[in-house]
């Protein structure tokens, strides 16, 4: 899925006109590395956003999220990609009771139960329904996960794309500025 966001640039076009003075090389380092710096705040913004939705711990979301980001210095373009897989129950702190799996901030899982693995892995379990011992079939069982943060991120887009326009009106210019700064200081400007 891919999602726009347009922004109201006069000031990045006036600032765009002002850098056109400046060596191509000095515009592409200084853009990738604002580029770079805004990606890295954009991340821990949607993390913390996407932690407050699916009400869980940030740790467990950005232990889970991953962030790629691809930057076309010359189109002056970002490509954010997030991936992330579920959750075990087990790492958002289960714990056994009589009638199931407890879960912090997610309730009573009936039925469920904890349990390791010759493996070591430790997970919340629930039996399949219909798939009871027979004779020459064991039973069935499959681990219960919690929340996939990408996915609350896909069917409301529009609840993260506010946090990232923020960061570009916010932030875009001065960064860049401050980049262009950083490299004039070394070539002796």
């Amino acid at each position: 899925m891919t999602a726009f966001s347009y922004i109201d640039t006069s000031d990045v076009l006036e600032m765009g006109r002002a850098l056109q003075n400046l060596p191509g090389e000095i515009r592409a380092k200084a853009m990738s590395r604002a580029m770079r710096r805004l990606n890295s705040m954009a991340k821990t913004r949607v993390v913390r956003r996407d932690a407050e939705r699916i009400n869980i711990a940030q740790k467990h979301v950005r232990e889970r999220t991953r962030l790629s980001a691809s930057f076309n210095a010359g189109g002056h373009t970002q490509d954010l990609i997030l991936k992330s897989g579920w959750i075990p129950l087990e790492k958002l702190g289960a714990r056994q009771s009589k009638r199931g799996v407890i879960v912090v901030k997610r309730g009573l899982y009936r039925h469920a139960f904890r349990a390791g693995m010759d493996s070591g892995h430790r997970g919340v379990f629930r039996r399949v329904p219909g798939t009871r011992m027979r004779k020459k079939n064991k039973e069935q069982i499959r681990e219960q996960f919690g929340p996939n943060p990408v996915n609350d991120i896909l069917t409301s887009p529009e609840e993260y794309l506010d946090v990232l326009e923020a960061i570009v009106k916010e932030m875009f210019a001065p960064r860049l500025l401050h980049e262009v700064d950083r490299l004039l200081a070394q070539v002796g400007h």
